[in-house]
Order: C-alpha cells, then structure tokens, then sequence
C-alpha cells in the first residue's frame, strides 16, 4: 500500500513522474494533499509528448496549493505520453507537502 509521496524543496528543482501512456485524449486528475509544513507552495504541471517529440508541452496546471486541499484538474488535448511535473517553493529547504495521487480518470475527448 502507498500512503502518498512527500517531496522537499531541497535545492527547488522540479520532481518528476515517470511518463505513462495516455488512457484517452482527456483525464480528470485529483490531487490530494494530506500534509504541509514550512509554508510551501505546491505547483503541478500535467505535461504531455508523443514518442518521436524531444520535448513536452504543459497540457493543464493545478492552482498553487499552499494548504491541506483536494485539488480537480481536467486535462485536454493529451498526447501518446503523459507525466506530472511537481515543484515545491518556501522560505526553507525543509519546505514539502505530502499528497496522494489517484489514478485520472480518463476520457476519449
């Protein structure tokens, strides 16, 4: 059982998902935080590419989140590959939050 992901600010660089393939060309992704400490700012991009591109596009971004949330994002328009790119900010490097990330729920336009 995975009760979540708890990633820092460390040095702010972006935490990134390993790419998965798209279950339809849209999906309503839900993200849960359960935790923050250090007064963090929380930004999640849902990035997408075809195999043969080099680079990916933003195809949504959640709102900030800097409290305890569940957070709807509907994303469109989505490519062969998908993945999430997670950044956190704060005052500290101790700055994080921890989230649960269910499974979007896909859909074919």
């Amino acid at each position: 059982m995975v009760l979540g992901t708890t990633p820092f600010k460390l040095d702010g660089n972006a935490y990134y998902t390993p790419e998965f393939p798209r279950g339809g060309r849209s999906a309503f992704f839900t993200l849960q935080v359960t935790h923050v400490a250090g007064g963090p700012t929380f930004n999640v991009d849902i990035e997408t590419r075809n195999v043969e591109d080099a680079a990916h596009t933003v195809a949504a971004s959640f709102d900030a989140i800097s409290a305890v949330v569940v957070a709807p994002k509907d994303a469109t328009g989505l490519k062969e590959l998908v993945r999430l790119k997670m950044t956190v900010s704060g005052a500290s490097s101790t700055a994080a939050v921890h989230f649960i990330l269910p499974e979007p729920a896909w859909r074919p336009n």
